[in-house]
């Protein structure tokens, strides 16, 4: 039997990287997977390799999330996993960050995971139980934990997914409502967003165009470059029971990027 057997599980921003590994290892743990994304394509060709369920949703539209959860109730009746995955990246300088450019981070980073939260929180406390509460996952980086230049947005806005998960778990905790609530902390991952920004990297000179890949590798104390299963063997963990008693901690999964 899996470990996520079932379970009914929403990932967002499923079409690529991140998310979609982690639907792919928790449809392979026997999760029921909800593959959301505004990637219509992109979901729908996930949904039929991996069995699940395709979802467009925009996470930065409040009745598009009404609408996720009416389907949801009307097909499962309840909600046992939400991985908040989607987000963006901006990469200029401060001065160079338009409020058009902060707003439209922090509506996909910060707002949408609000809006996942607070929509499905009465699904997934149908969700949970007692001994075998439900489980949140927020995708925050290793940008909420530290700083990096000409990212400001993005740190802020993965600082504040970080701030909102300890909230969030200590909250339903305090409610006695039966949700854990936890961040992971990815740290190089090869993403469709990271190879967009190894090419700048490499048009900008910061690394050699012959052999990137191996020196952005070399930037990591394990000298390697994760991959989107590490990330989603621990999202398997933390929405397994095997992390029953696990609520309001970061799961840095970096290659120890940060421990230096």
């Amino acid at each position: 039997m899996g470990r996520l057997q079932g379970k009914i599980a929403l990932v967002t921003g499923a079409a690529q990287g991140i998310g979609a590994g982690v639907a792919r290892a928790m449809a392979r743990e026997g999760a029921a997977v909800i593959a959301a994304d505004r990637n219509v394509a992109g979901i729908e060709a996930l949904a039929a390799e991996i069995g699940a369920a395709p979802l467009a949703l925009d996470v930065t539209s409040e009745a598009e999330w009404t609408k996720a959860a009416a389907h949801i109730e009307a097909a499962h009746g309840k909600l046992s996993i939400l991985v908040n995955n989607a987000g963006v990246e901006l990469v200029k300088p401060m001065t160079e960050h338009s409020l058009a450019d902060w707003r439209g981070l922090m509506a996909v980073n910060v707002d949408g995971i609000f809006l996942g939260c607070r929509t499905f929180q009465a699904l997934l406390a149908m969700g949970g139980s007692a001994g075998h509460p439900a489980s949140v996952i927020n995708v925050s980086s290793i940008a909420g934990l530290v700083g990096y230049p000409d990212q400001l947005a993005y740190n802020t806005s993965k600082g504040a997914v970080r701030h909102m998960t300890k909230s969030l778990a200590i909250e339903w905790a305090a409610h006695r409502l039966p949700i854990r609530c936890n961040s992971v902390h990815p740290g190089c991952i090869r993403t469709p967003m990271l190879e967009m920004a190894v090419e700048g990297w490499v048009r900008e000179g910061s690394i050699p165009a012959d052999d990137p890949w191996a020196a952005v590798a070399a930037l990591c104390p394990l000298n390697a470059v994760g991959l989107p299963e590490d990330i989603a063997m621990g999202a398997v963990y933390l929405a397994s029971d095997e992390a029953r008693f696990v609520t309001g901690i970061e799961l840095v999964i970096d290659g120890g990027w940060v421990a230096r």
